[in-house]
């Protein structure tokens, strides 16, 4: 048996009005979400755990089928193990996003710099490095505005804002606070110079989502499969290392609105033949809610309908005996521009599935299962002998 997860970030949303008070799922052409929904079954998944916040990584380790009350370090680590950083015991990772605030740097103007390209955001990040390296203050480069920061033999007890939840907010009720939040702002300060030294899209860097070295036991271990993770953000890329998956690079995966789409799905498949189960993360549809873009996340939604689904479903039919789970990891509602806590809807076909006769795929549909701990959709996924 053969395992695809597809994972849409953000997906989910509200009713719009200027969409006639449908949903982004309702308004767009999701003609083969639908068909994969009409020959499989339908429900909800709870994957934000009760007190804690809504994050792509607490959601998406339960939707790998990870407990995040159990396994949660935070975000920032699982980031590090993406692009090889090793934390010692004592050391503290941070998102070090690249942002542009305004004029007077008193609103969070766009918490990606407008989406900065990755070779200039390498070089703020290399200036940056070479500023504080005798401080036992580490950069490093990822994706884009989403870098890295690691602070060595240091203690934090710090609560930090993710800066995509302030969007247009002015920031000052927003900056790091508790102890050694100090730290913190006065590296902000002086990045920020450093940043405004780079001609770019961004005038400053937010350090949030942090964290120790995090511990999580191997997917094999756990659910008897050899996996695979295709992503192009760090985040899910961390769990899928920490997990000891195989991560999968995807020539031209951007985790925005233009990634290539196509080449996920193939990516994907060809790496069926080697292993048994594949994990893809789609982030254009949350990129697209934080921007508050409705014809952004539109299109990101039908560009995974009309350009992923139908090679992933082809390419599912040669193994002969699948399975795939279809799901955001949380709502990323336009009207918010953030995520929300609520459930997700997910589609489950293939291989022991019986149709429980929905024939749409969107927020509305009739749940045929709950999964009230998120993190248990992966057995009931993987080792349910019959579904639906």
């Amino acid at each position: 048996m053969k395992y695809f997860v597809l994972l849409c970030d953000g997906m989910s949303d509200y009713e719009i009005p200027e969409l006639g008070n449908k949903t982004i799922l309702e308004f767009a052409n999701t003609s083969n979400f639908d068909l994969i929904a009409k020959d499989g079954c339908c429900g909800f998944i709870k994957t934000t755990p009760d007190g804690m916040y809504p994050g792509s990584d607490i959601c998406n380790l339960s939707v790998f089928g990870y407990n995040p009350a159990e396994v949660y370090t935070g975000r920032s680590p699982i980031e590090a193990a993406s692009i090889g950083v090793e934390l010692g015991e004592n050391d503290f990772a941070f998102r070090c996003n690249l942002i542009t605030l305004s004029d007077d740097g008193k609103v969070m103007e766009d918490f990606t710099a407008h989406h900065i390209d990755n070779d200039t955001a390498r070089g703020i990040i290399d200036k940056l490095q070479e500023e504080f390296k005798d401080k036992a203050i580490e950069f490093y480069a990822g994706v884009g505005y989403r870098n890295l920061m690691v602070i060595r033999n240091a203690d934090f007890r710090v609560k930090t804002t993710p800066p995509h939840d302030i969007i247009g907010k002015e920031i000052n009720d927003y900056l790091p606070r508790g102890e050694g939040a100090d730290i913190l702002l006065d590296i902000m300060e002086k990045g920020a110079e450093i940043v405004k030294s780079v001609k770019s899209s961004a005038n400053a860097i937010w350090l949030w989502g942090e964290g120790k070295k995090p511990s999580l036991k191997s997917f094999k271990s756990v659910y008897g499969l050899d996996g695979a993770v295709i992503s192009a953000v760090d985040l899910v890329r961390g769990i899928g290392k920490l997990a000891g998956m195989k991560v999968i690079d995807v020539p031209g995966a951007t985790g925005f609105i233009d990634t290539n789409y196509e080449g996920k799905a193939q990516y994907a498949i060809e790496a069926l033949k080697q292993c048994d189960y594949v994990f893809v993360h789609v982030e254009a549809p949350d990129e697209s809610g934080h921007m508050g873009r409705v014809d952004l996340k539109i299109r990101s939604v039908e560009d995974i309908n009309n350009r992923m689904l139908p090679i992933i479903m082809e390419g599912l039919k040669a193994f002969g005996e699948y399975r795939i789970l279809i799901t955001p990891d949380h709502p990323t509602p336009i009207s918010l521009r953030t995520h929300a806590a609520e459930l997700v809807p997910a589609i489950i076909a293939g291989t022991g599935v019986i149709s429980d006769g929905n024939i749409c795929y969107n927020e509305k549909l009739n749940p045929s299962f709950v999964i009230n701990e998120g993190y248990k959709i992966a057995e009931y996924f993987i080792k349910s002998r019959s579904i639906g």
